[in-house]
């Protein structure tokens, strides 16, 4: 009995949605709420590009998987191995 490794595949991209829906939800209120300042703009900044910069690696190492390889829960007896 065993599961397809892109299970997991769908969990992790259902974290990266919940992470992209926190973070339009943070720039939002720094650009509604904040004041236009450098250091505003900056923070935003550095924001986005270590998100997009992680998202891109993330990415970069998932793509070398075989998501079609399945994991075994339960290991099947083979009655006829020695």
């Amino acid at each position: 009995m065993g599961i397809p490794l892109s299970f997991l595949y769908y969990f992790y991209l259902l974290g990266v949605v919940v992470f992209l829906l926190f973070s339009f939800f943070n720039i939002y209120h720094l650009i509604r709420f904040g004041l236009l300042t450098v250091g505003n703009v900056a923070v935003i900044s550095f924001y986005l590009v270590i998100a997009i910069s992680i998202l891109m690696l993330a990415a970069n190492y998932l793509s070398q998987f075989d998501w079609q390889e399945i994991i075994w829960l339960v290991p099947t007896l083979n009655p006829f191995s020695a």
